[in-house]
């Protein structure tokens, strides 16, 4: 996943050096969580199960095998593109220790970055409202 420009100069000179070798020589081009392949096309479900090619199964959201989808089930799967990132296990981007780096796909980066993403958002909103409170005007 591309790093957004406001946030690269958090990350060190060598860091694409650094993810490809977390991403594809360390996971092999899989999620170290679920294990999706990078650049494949998935069938997934609501559930979160998906439909391994390579192993001919389907996997839950850790890549546990699951259950095989009744039809009811495969009818609402849709299909994503795969794309593995380098993610830091402690949130911190200044801690750049391979043990810490580890490759996640978007699903299980989300899930991995979701109390960071939920406590940014409320801080932006206590500002917004600050703000608004300051220059006694509306926050959105």
């Amino acid at each position: 996943m591309p790093t957004l420009s406001r946030r690269r100069w958090h990350l060190p000179i060598d860091w694409p050096q650094l993810s490809h070798h977390v991403r594809f020589v360390r996971a092999k081009g899989r999620c170290e969580h679920c294990g999706r392949p990078h650049g494949h096309e998935v069938r997934c479900l609501p559930d979160g199960r998906w439909f391994d090619v390579e192993a001919h199964s389907w996997r839950d959201g850790q890549g546990r095998p699951a259950a095989w989808p009744d039809v009811v089930d495969y009818a609402r799967h849709r299909s994503t593109r795969v794309v593995i990132s380098a993610c830091h296990r402690d949130h911190d981007p200044a801690n750049n220790d391979p043990a810490n780096l580890i490759a996640l796909c978007r699903r299980c980066h989300l899930g991995h970055e979701r109390t960071v993403h939920r406590d940014r958002v409320r801080v932006t909103v206590l500002l917004r409202r600050a703000l608004g409170d300051l220059f006694q005007g509306l926050y959105r």
